[in-house]
């Protein structure tokens, strides 16, 4: 059995309610309003029904996929942690395009239910960095939570730093960001403040310090919780 991709009452209470904004909006402006009024909010309201469907059926196929660890499908869906999951997610998701932040959604979504999730309120906190953050937040975290790892995976080469700041090492490992140490900043700050980087990136560490482990358990945690199980070991 696959997902309903039935509009929840609260979908369609957020669609009722953009649309009373946008008339309003419209209205208000002079020599506007009838038939623009009506073009508008009935495409808007197409496209975010359109958003939502799509985003259902994407964890819909990713659920039946996972039908051996997920386990009855009814069970599934009576399970409190699973809707609770899935009602966030689906928030998150009416207000992004970002394929990366879907598939993070998507996989949060299924892991909230498998053995060893973290709590619920543990979760929630996790579904909220997922909004907050972008694709290059998480791919950053990723770096600093096992730089050597991430280089062989991307088939990046390492480079030859001895000694230096772990900066060096995100300038390299992702060339996005060569460069633009204000936004290596900007995106540490967050992960920091967030409590899931524990190091500085600006000191001057050896060779060892450079490829270790910055993250935090809770980094660890939020990395583990994002991961698709599908490719999980």
């Amino acid at each position: 059995m696959m997902l309903c991709v039935e509009p929840y009452p609260e979908d369609t209470d957020r669609r009722q309610g953009l649309t009373r904004v946008t008339e309003m909006a419209i209205s208000a402006v002079p020599g506007v309003g009838g038939p623009l009024q009506i073009a508008f909010t009935e495409a808007a309201g197409r496209r975010l029904a359109d958003r939502r469907s799509r985003w259902l059926n994407g964890l819909a196929e990713k659920v039946h996929r996972l039908g051996d660890k997920l386990g009855d499908f009814e069970q599934l869906m009576s399970n409190d942690a699973f809707m609770d999951a899935l009602t966030t997610a689906s928030q998150i998701a009416d207000r992004t395009s970002r394929t990366e932040k879907l598939a993070l959604l998507r996989n949060a979504v299924v892991n909230a239910v498998l053995p060893d999730a973290p709590d619920g309120d543990t979760q929630q906190l996790f579904f909220g960095m997922i909004d907050q953050f972008t694709p290059t937040h998480v791919r950053l975290l990723k770096l600093l939570s096992d730089p050597p790892g991430w280089f062989d995976r991307h088939q990046v080469a390492r480079p030859n730093i001895t000694m230096g700041s772990k900066k060096a090492i995100i300038e390299a490992g992702m060339p996005e960001l060569g460069g633009r140490q204000d936004l290596i900043d900007r995106y540490a700050a967050a992960l920091t403040n967030a409590g899931l980087v524990g190091q500085s990136l600006s000191g001057i560490m050896t060779q060892g310090g450079l490829w270790g482990v910055a993250t935090t358990p809770l980094g660890t945690e939020f990395l583990t919780f994002i991961t698709d199980p599908e490719n999980a070991g």
